[in-house]
């Protein structure tokens, strides 16, 4: 009993000590990062949502693996979740829906291919005919990797 709950602890402090990413912004990450919905003017039900990612030179930047939060800015709803990867010319299209009106945002996390994570947050507000309206926000962006 006593060797299981060691190997129990040592486990949980190996996984607790793993390296945190370093966290930066989308601009400091040489990144830009923008999103669209379809239809547009988005309002309540199904969308679509497509991320376009270009490198600091305009370039594309394809075969990354992408995940969508989107929530509301008060407690209670269930968080919408999505997921895409590859892209297609740096576009990366996911089924979304926006299951009520109020004040949503969307966080678009992206693994890239060179093991950069970036993170950025939009944000939306349903206007009083039923469209939504966007703003963005940028959040922090995560790197992964080898830093030298």
């Amino acid at each position: 009993m006593i060797r299981i709950l060691l190997l129990v602890s040592i486990v949980s402090v190996l996984v607790g000590c793993r390296e945190q990413p370093q966290v930066i912004v989308p601009d400091e990450a040489g990144v830009t990062m923008d999103l669209s919905v379809a239809p547009n003017p988005p309002a309540v039900g199904d969308a679509s949502l497509v991320i376009s990612i270009e490198d600091q030179d305009g370039q594309p930047i394809s075969d990354a693996d992408i995940a969508i939060r989107g929530d509301m800015n008060h407690a209670g709803m269930e968080p919408v979740l999505r997921e895409a990867s590859g892209g297609r010319e740096g576009d990366y299209t996911v089924p979304f829906e926006w299951t009520m009106g109020g004040d949503w945002f969307v966080v678009v996390t992206a693994t890239l291919p060179d093991g950069r994570v970036v993170e950025k947050q939009f944000d939306y507000v349903v206007a009083s005919d039923g469209t939504m309206q966007m703003d963005e926000m940028d959040m922090a962006t995560e790197a992964v990797g080898d830093e030298s």
